[in-house]
């Protein structure tokens, strides 16, 4: 796989980046769709996106506040997300997703998430003061599933009016894209959603954005908690400690009873160094499966472990 390549060029008084050895597929077709993204007048904080659509000879372009975000390739295939108004040290974020549909053309915005991440805050990473465990986890997810269609191509000037999906809309759009995750990720390292390879032959993890693993919490039930447990597990052994935790937390709150998480749970906080809640839920473990009967099936390092000092 070709390793693809940015350049930002200053040109007069704005900023021009691009992709210039193009490997993104934008829109699923299989095909390399390039992109630039040019700022406008100085200080106005808008810049132009122009995605050329592969083997079409168009192009669609848009104008959006970008500040230092940009464009990167979304989760799932023909989708691409747009980081909105994003500074490095800013703990709020604010992303549009887009997603192609071959009958319009164009891409449609599907969904706008809004949420805040304390652990950016630069008291932290670059101050002294220590992060509080919370801190670690993001935090007021707004995310909202947008009725169809709102283009790509119309946001320019004021931009497109959006209206929000109903909840029950919303739920059921969660659910078809959870459906699509749960089927690749049975799949294993067959499917498109675990792993990409880089080019170095090198297979790299590909996780679900925040929001969407947010989502996932919202349609947590009896039906999928064992995939989303799962899906948790992969994501603790990738060391993504912070967003296992993230899931596995709601999933303890929901379905006490589910031992297999209640052990994951702690080791992901165990790997973010919550030395004292993953020994009270390793402790929890112990004697859930001892009312079980299963004390048998307890290894001896996870005992060790349920003894807090």
């Amino acid at each position: 796989m070709r390793t693809l390549l940015f350049v930002c060029v200053l040109l007069w008084n704005s900023i021009s980046c691009a992709s210039l050895e193009c490997d993104v597929d934008l829109n699923g077709d299989g095909q390399c769709d390039s992109y630039s993204v040019v700022s406008s007048e100085p200080d106005s904080g808008l810049s132009e996106v122009t995605i050329k659509v592969g083997g079409s000879g168009q192009e669609r372009k848009g104008i959006f506040s970008l500040g230092n975000g940009g464009l990167f390739p979304g989760y799932i295939p023909g989708d691409f997300s747009l980081l909105l108004d994003f500074y490095t040290r800013n703990t709020d974020l604010t992303k549009y997703d887009f997603r192609w549909v071959p009958a319009l053309k164009d891409w449609v915005l599907y969904k706008t998430s809004t949420w805040v991440e304390p652990s950016r805050d630069e008291k932290y990473s670059l101050g002294n003061e220590v992060l509080p465990d919370e801190a670690r986890f993001p935090q007021q997810f707004h995310v909202r599933r947008i009725k169809c269609c709102v283009l790509f191509s119309e946001f320019s000037g004021g931009g497109p009016v959006l209206q929000e999906l109903s909840s029950e809309d919303a739920v059921r759009e969660v659910s078809k894209d959870f459906q699509f995750v749960l089927e690749n990720y049975r799949m294993g390292e067959d499917g498109s959603l675990l792993y990409r390879v880089d080019d170095k032959g090198k297979k790299i993890p590909k996780v679900a954005p925040k929001d969407f693993l947010y989502e996932m919490t919202l349609i947590l039930g009896e039906d999928n908690a064992s995939f989303v447990n799962d899906y948790a597990r992969f994501l603790y052994q990738n060391e993504n400690f912070v967003m296992s935790a993230f899931l596995l937390r709601d999933i303890h709150k929901k379905y006490p009873e589910k031992v297999e998480a209640t052990i994951n749970l702690a080791d992901a906080y165990s790997g973010m160094g919550m030395q004292k809640e993953a020994c009270a839920l390793y402790r929890e473990y112990v004697d859930k499966m001892l009312a079980l009967g299963r004390e048998d099936q307890v290894s001896e390092p996870i005992k060790s472990k349920a003894h807090c000092i």
